[in-house]
């Protein structure tokens, strides 16, 4: 069997839960074992099963991963199963722990070396930390605190389905529909301080630009949102949005937290301004202002109305500059090429093959 360990909630979004299941698709369409989904809880359940995956809760919290060892003892054989492991609370302990049941494969995005069969890191800033991968390789094997194989950079981007087709994504002449979205939750009401800030702007006003606002299945400002903006003419909210493709291709510009979402809107080439809540997103936001023009508008967590004024002002550079958009869109899709999750799924499959 192979196994996906990830979760998904209010509090740490669903950034892991929908790059897993990215990967999840890639892999049933190889010569694989059958594939279920490992919880915490019952937080991402529906999501996970309206994609056709079974999931299995633990019952036990997703902050403390060493709790669950007795139940995966139960399950796990070491002889023949794979657990794929999405979480930032997986500790060296607990996948040394994993590792004595079943051969072990994890998303990594802080340049900090697990003990591991297969470890991924698809970020752009990701080829900068192969020494420091291979250094732990080299300096710590006789412990095993290592990864025995790592797959770096934006080749293994596990892009959604519905963006690993080309987009025929268009500029148009002129900034009319603009995208805000904040992720699978906004603990910090990011959306509302971005909109306030634009729609105070002359530019956007006079120019009659319509907002779209993404409010994510554990946005816990949902109401709020509604009630600010819901009768507004110039905004339009997006609840349980299933196609997140076709908002971005009606847009002109989207301004979106540092998460999957910005490779998604980088494959299709819409010129894009983001920002970030935590640290495990600065160093994507960093990377990708240092190596495209897009805006990197900073931490709302620590800044949220200068992120929000700074936003504002790299809006009104896309509105007024026609060519500043043009090279956006040349300079994001020149980044995925859309294949990362079936270059994963190969990679899974080996691995099952050598187990």
């Amino acid at each position: 069997m192979i196994y996906i360990r990830a979760d998904g909630n209010t509090a740490i979004g669903m950034g892991h839960v929908m790059r897993c299941l990215a990967v999840a698709e890639a892999v049933t369409k190889l010569n694989c074992p059958p594939l279920v989904f490992l919880a915490a809880d019952e937080g991402c359940r529906e999501l996970i099963e309206d994609r056709g995956f079974c999931v299995f809760s633990l019952e036990t919290d997703y902050r403390e991963m060493l709790g669950e060892m007795p139940q995966l003892e139960r399950v796990l054989d070491r002889r023949s199963d794979l657990v794929f492991v999405d979480s930032y609370y997986a500790s060296d302990e607990y996948y040394l722990a994993l590792g004595k049941l079943a051969r072990v494969a994890c998303f990594e995005d802080l340049g900090v070396p697990h003990p591991v069969d297969l470890l991924i890191n698809y970020n752009l800033y990701a080829p900068q930390l192969e020494q420091r991968y291979r250094a732990s390789l080299n300096e710590q094997n006789q412990q095993n605190l290592y990864p025995k194989n790592v797959l770096l950079g934006t080749s293994y981007m596990p892009l959604r389905r519905a963006f690993q087709k080309p987009s025929g994504y268009q500029l148009r002449d002129r900034v009319t529909q603009i995208l805000i979205t904040t992720g699978g939750s906004d603990p910090y009401f990011a959306a509302g301080a971005i909109t306030d800030a634009l729609i105070k702007d002359t530019m956007i006003l006079e120019k009659g630009i319509h907002l779209h606002l993404v409010s994510g299945p554990y946005n816990q400002y949902a109401q709020e949102l509604q009630s600010r903006y819901g009768s507004t003419a110039q905004i339009t909210i997006h609840e349980k949005v299933k196609n997140l493709r076709s908002l971005l291709l009606e847009s002109d510009i989207v301004i979106s937290a540092a998460g999957s979402t910005v490779y998604e809107a980088s494959s299709i080439g819409v010129p894009m301004v983001v920002f970030y809540f935590a640290e495990n997103q600065r160093q994507g936001a960093e990377a990708l202002a240092a190596c495209t023009e897009i805006t990197n508008a900073g931490c709302f967590a620590e800044e949220g109305s200068a992120v929000a004024d700074r936003i504002r002002e790299a809006v009104r550079r896309c509105i007024s500059d026609s060519a500043y958009r043009e090279r956006l869109c040349q300079q994001e899709t020149a980044l995925i090429d859309g294949r990362g999750a079936h270059r994963i799924a190969e990679q899974i499959e080996a691995l099952c093959r050598r187990s």
